[in-house]
């Protein structure tokens, strides 16, 4: 394992793309906590978070890692162009020549996106910890890791949308056709949720004659970037100002389908972009 660590970090450590997407990442992921304290315009309404109960434990679990998965094409750019350049410069071809099998080469992929995730929600625990002992209402012990499940979310989130990644560009290679395919597939994921949403919705009408729309289960909620989205669902129902206007509460659930979904996909992308590795003749 350290080998391949090893192999890694000297084909990619001086790699422009990993140099300036790991900068974009972390200089983004910064201004995104500096930003939590102030007063931010969302959905055309001015709020402060920090009087939203952003920033108070538990809940804040839920809006840290919302927000800076947002972030994750960052991470997933360095996945799509330090694969790719294997391939363009013949790294791959060379790595099989000098003694790596193509198990060992998927290995090394594969700890590569562990290390990213585990990095990237290190930071997040270290942000969420840092943001709610300064500001959270309460730090009781229980309350801190009440909601950890969402910390648990965002490093599967990360897993599994860098494994898509990673089968994507072993399948196409090319930069180009990566992030064409990529975007098509997301366009058609939006465009299938929007169609079956409309041919399902159920309206009703309660007591006092308001329009409420019955919440159903989507069968393209568990498409791979719709499974992935659930696994850390918006947090905007959870501020105090949306409850009131709303009239509801919210209620913590663990989406249990949507892990055991994205686990599911996440090993279907590593297979087959080992499936892909051993029939091509690179």
């Amino acid at each position: 394992m350290k080998r391949l660590i090893r192999i890694e970090w000297l084909k990619n450590f001086n790699y422009f793309p990993v140099i300036l997407f790991s900068s974009i990442y972390f200089v983004l992921v910064i201004g995104f906590t500096l930003m939590c304290a102030q007063t931010i315009p969302i959905f055309g309404i001015s709020i402060k978070l920090l009087d939203q109960g952003f920033l108070n434990f538990p809940q804040i679990w839920n809006f840290i890692t919302y927000f800076t998965g947002l972030l994750k094409i960052f991470l997933g750019l360095i996945v799509i162009f330090t694969i790719s350049n294997e391939f363009t410069n013949k790294l791959f071809k060379q790595n099989i020549i000098d003694g790596l099998s193509r198990k060992e080469f998927l290995f090394s992929k594969v700890l590569t996106i562990t290390l990213l995730s585990l990095l990237s929600t290190g930071i997040v625990v270290s942000m969420g910890l840092i943001l709610g002992f300064s500001f959270s209402k309460s730090t009781e012990l229980n309350l801190v890791f009440k909601e950890s499940y969402f910390i648990l979310g965002y490093f599967l989130k990360l897993f599994s949308f860098l494994t898509f990644l990673l089968f994507i560009t072993v399948l196409l290679k090319k930069v180009v056709f990566v992030f064409l395919t990529f975007f098509i597939w997301w366009v058609i994921e939006i465009v299938l949720t929007i169609m079956e949403y409309q041919s399902r919705v159920i309206e009703k009408f309660d007591e006092s004659g308001r329009n409420v729309t019955e919440k159903i289960q989507l069968l393209t909620d568990y498409l791979p970037l719709n499974t992935m989205s659930k696994l850390v669902e918006e947090p905007f129902q959870r501020i105090r100002l949306i409850e009131s206007m709303t009239g509801g509460k919210y209620t913590f659930e663990i989406p249990y389908l949507a892990v055991i979904t994205a686990i599911g996909y996440s090993l279907l992308f590593l297979y087959g972009t080992f499936y892909i590795m051993k029939k091509r003749d690179w």
